[in-house]
């Protein structure tokens, strides 16, 4: 879960942040109706790859996400992505199903790549 700690969370990676929200929503949603399963399993997951992007800040996939995101800034897509990225998060568990962290960052660095027309 996100720090509760105002300087800590500063710190945290947003994607991490991004994931957790997104699992909190399919909470919600399960809430709303306890029989949906593909929530359940879906919320369960995003918390998984939440936890693994926060191990990764130091990894090689992570400072080219972070490359990536400088560069898109420079092109003006960053709102573009942004969009898109929240998409391919709300999939997560119904038809994006990234196994890892780092299967996660590289599908959003494929995202923003392909955002980019590269």
């Amino acid at each position: 879960m996100p720090s509760a700690d105002p300087a800590k969370a500063a710190h945290e990676p947003i994607e991490a942040v991004d994931l957790e929200r997104a699992a909190d929503w399919r909470i919600k949603k399960l809430g709303e109706n306890p029989a949906d399963a593909e929530s359940r399993e879906a919320a369960k997951s995003l918390q998984k790859l939440a936890d693994e992007v926060r191990r990764l800040r130091a990894a090689p996939v992570y400072t080219e996400y972070l490359a990536i995101l400088n560069w898109l800034g420079e092109f003006d897509v960053m709102a573009d992505f942004a969009d898109r990225a929240l998409e391919y998060r709300m999939r997560i568990g119904a038809d994006q199903f990234p196994e890892t962290g780092e299967a996660y960052l590289k599908a959003l660095i494929a995202l923003a790549k392909e955002t980019a027309g590269v």
